[in-house]
């Protein structure tokens, strides 16, 4: 894989849910009204419901809805993003860390599509609206990210460098035991909001099968970069359901910087002084200014996609990363006042982390919990609840572009910016950054860099 020039992003969202009770052998399922036998036979199945056989794929051919206003989806995702940024254990203050909040929030918009009750009423305040506001943001970026590629190839109108062309791939996919009914009206709302296909397999009657055929589905849409994304662990005889979403990304900087000098200090989020090289970069590019915060916006080819940059002033980084939901909206809609200078370090994050506990802070709890209610899937209340919701994220970012993959199995005041924006900044502490389209700003990666040595 050539990495020249090249950005590689790639994400994945797998949201596991399992039997609510502990039951076994045979169970009434008021939902079909039959039987579910241990060799997993059932009665015959309600109007309004889907069961396929095993090894099944069912696709509903549905057009996607309707794209939503750009700046609410990017409002929406950056608000959601930032959160769970925060609430992420596995994330320190003062830690490197990253995460996709744009997968994330494909996959909980989908489970969103399926939840009743109170369990809808909890994922619909942490997403930010309801499940058609939440398809329309999610159609809002994969719109403007199509438009981004398109431009790409226009910026290699002349072809002498493939290397350079955007690609981004985007999947959803929803994997149902084959005795787990689906209800017809889910699967349209998921392929009109998402795009997305059912893949029937056996947790019960073979788990090692079941996570063998997600794990290559993932493997394949992830261009070989996760091979692995789901352990027995999480698949089991007990699963009903995986809902998960991949997003691979693989663009170029517009204009590549110099190759890093020799190792100068960097200033870490904990303030102590570590030595790494830097590499520099002069071009058009966009920048803000705020209170005790400036940034830079680094487009890719063609000026779709772009990696934002949020630099804290001194001694203020636990104070930016408190407000970043209100900071980052105002640096990704920089303004271009002649060249700039950038300097910063290349970098490399690798982040795994289960996002159940920020999840829960956030306010989404009875999905966890035998009370779940996600009977807009099928079967009744209380069947089945969400048991896993992993994530990784992998960034590496040199002076030709970014590579990344990520994989999940989901406040100070801005002063007016002065009237002369910085024409040269020098990332020389810790700092945090995005990677979005520049149309809805939405981050498809979301990161702070403590220390990059």
């Amino acid at each position: 894989m050539n990495r020249r020039q090249a950005l590689q992003s790639l994400a994945l969202v797998s949201l596991g849910t399992a039997l609510a009770g502990c039951s076994s052998g045979s169970a009434s399922d008021p939902t079909t009204g039959g039987k579910t036998s241990g060799n997993g036979t059932r009665g015959a199945n309600p109007p309004g419901t889907v069961t396929s056989g095993s090894g099944g794929v069912l696709a509903v051919n549905a057009s996607r809805m309707t794209a939503g206003p750009n700046a609410r989806a990017g409002a929406d995702l950056t608000n959601f993003g930032v959160q769970v940024l925060l609430k992420t254990d596995a994330i320190s203050a003062t830690g490197n860390g990253s995460i996709s909040p744009y997968s994330i929030y494909s996959a909980l918009a989908m489970t969103d599509a399926g939840a009743r009750g109170l369990s809808r009423k909890q994922l619909d305040a942490a997403l930010g609206g309801d499940q058609q506001r939440q398809a329309g943001n999610v159609t809002a970026v994969d719109a403007a990210v199509a438009t981004a590629i398109k431009d790409s190839a226009k910026g290699n109108s002349d072809g002498k460098d493939d290397a350079k062309k955007s690609v981004v791939q985007t999947a959803n996919s929803l994997w149902p035991d084959q005795t787990q009914p689906v209800r017809k009206d889910y699967l349209q709302a998921l392929a009109k909001g998402y795009g997305a296909k059912m893949h029937v397999v056996d947790y019960r009657g073979d788990a090692e099968g079941a996570l063998k055929e997600i794990n290559g589905w993932v493997k394949d849409r992830t261009h070989g970069l996760i091979p692995q994304l789901l352990t027995p662990k999480e698949v089991t005889s007990r699963s009903r359901l995986e809902l998960v979403n991949a997003l691979y990304l693989k663009a170029s900087w517009q204009k590549e910087f110099e190759a890093p000098g020799s190792p100068r200090a960097f200033t870490t989020a904990s303030g102590e002084q570590v030595k790494t090289g830097y590499m520099s970069a002069k071009a058009m590019m966009p920048v803000a200014t705020g209170d005790k915060w400036r940034s830079v916006t680094i487009p890719y080819v063609g000026g779709g996609l772009a990696m934002t940059i949020v630099l804290p002033a001194k001694g203020a980084f636990g104070a930016i990363r408190t407000s970043l939901a209100r900071v980052l909206p105002k640096a990704v809609q920089g303004k271009v006042d002649g060249q700039v200078t950038v300097t910063m370090p290349a970098f490399s994050i690798n982040t795994r982390a289960q996002l159940a506990d920020a999840l829960r802070a956030l306010g989404v709890r009875q999905l966890f919990t035998p009370a779940a209610d996600l009977s807009g899937i099928g079967g009744k209340p209380g069947d089945i609840k969400v048991d896993s919701v992993a994530h990784q994220s992998v960034v590496k970012v040199d002076q030709h572009g970014t590579e990344a993959a990520a994989a999940t199995g989901v406040g100070m005041g801005v002063g007016a910016a002065p009237a002369q924006l910085p024409k040269k900044i020098e990332v020389d502490r810790a700092f945090f950054f995005a990677i979005h389209d520049t149309q809805t700003g939405a981050p498809l990666f979301l990161g702070q860099v403590a220390d990059p040595s």
